[in-house]
């Protein structure tokens, strides 16, 4: 089965050819019989009708399927009523704790008879922008947003959606310049909490690698820090990296490699995410480094990935589903606002002894 980056875009073309040749309102087939006729996976197909769903194509009615949308106007029921609908713009809907957040705002958007349209930004500032047009053109109800970090800024779609009087909820990362209410998790505590557990354990020298430099792994950095510094430690510049680069195939193995290769080497680890923690393990291996009991490691996310390694990785657990669901509850009290913070858990196992 093919699982190419693009796949989606692939599987998309083709559900475009498919309805130009069906009726509106007509139902698309479910999402298993598109997988097996795409010989594709599932969660490709789902990506493929999100972004459909967010570009007016489709439409979905919560427990009965998606239907072929009206080509000028957001969608209605066959019986005149309309549909009422929230937005979900995230990065993607196949990565990280985004499930778990999408899971939270479609519960609560199913128990209040709300539809939910679920668009992925990858990221992408212009992206972003021309799904924020597209649901002020459906005329959405609201929006939960995990703001974009990628290409120019562009805060005019969320005056425009100010302008046309649509609430949004900014969920997980933050815009300072955009007075909207906020459910995020304590990024600060998450790196003070991994840092200390460290050095309870009796580590010394604590590396720090992480993402490029954006709000979040700032705010993980900064609490890093505060640990190291409260507990008397050097902050070494040799022993914290940011990444140069997203996503890339073999996250945090080369600074991990490099800062292993000193004389004065780490013998532990805090890093952004469990990806990046992966790269460690590697790194630690080529240098016939023991996980566990020569270095330390405590990653971020608590993804599968945590008990994929050969020794299972310590990891900072975050509320996602809880945030994805306090969002949408936010949309649904006017009298709501302000800054929800929800604090993460360290999950302990055998990586940080």
């Amino acid at each position: 089965m093919t699982t190419t980056p693009h796949r989606y875009l692939e599987i998309k073309e083709r559900l475009i050819r498919l309805i130009a040749q069906m009726e509106p309102h007509d139902r698309i087939p479910s999402r298993n019989v598109l997988a097996d006729t795409f010989h594709a996976a599932r969660t490709t197909v789902e990506r493929a009708i999100s972004e459909m769903i967010g570009e007016g194509y489709l439409y979905s009615r919560d427990g009965s399927g998606t239907y072929v949308a009206e080509a000028t106007t957001a969608a209605e029921r066959e019986d005149g009523g309309e549909i009422k609908s929230w937005g979900l713009l995230i990065p993607d809907i196949q990565h990280y704790n985004y499930p778990d957040i999408a899971r939270g705002v479609g519960d609560v958007a199913s128990e209040h008879e709300m539809n939910l349209i679920i668009c992925n930004t990858d990221d992408e500032y212009a992206k972003q922008s021309r799904h924020i047009d597209r649901m002020i053109a459906s005329k959405v109800k609201g929006l939960v947003i995990v703001p974009a970090i990628f290409g120019k800024a562009d805060l005019t779609p969320f005056y425009r959606l100010q302008e046309a009087g649509i609430p949004f909820v900014f969920c997980q990362r933050t815009i300072e310049d955009i007075a909207a209410p906020r459910v995020i998790a304590n990024q600060f505590f998450a790196g003070y909490m991994a840092a200390k557990h460290l050095i309870d354990a009796g580590r010394r020298m604590i590396g720090f690698i992480s993402r490029p430099l954006y709000s979040i792994s700032s705010d993980r950095y900064m609490g890093y820090l505060s640990a190291i510094n409260e507990a008397g430690l050097p902050a070494r510049r040799d022993m914290i990296a940011f990444e140069t680069a997203f996503d890339s195939d073999e996250e945090g193995y080369s600074s991990a490699l490099r800062m292993l290769d000193s004389s004065n080497k780490p013998d532990a680890f805090f890093c952004f995410n469990d990806r990046i923690a992966r790269g460690v393990y590697a790194a630690a291996a080529e240098k016939g480094i023991v996980v566990g009991r020569d270095l330390a490691i405590v990653g971020c996310d608590n993804t599968e990935i945590c008990l994929s390694l050969p020794v299972k990785l310590t990891s900072v657990s975050f509320q996602t589903y809880k945030m994805g669901k306090l969002a949408a509850e936010t949309l649904l009290d006017s009298e709501s606002g302000g800054i929800q913070v929800l604090q993460p858990e360290l999950v302990i196992r055998d990586s940080s002894g």
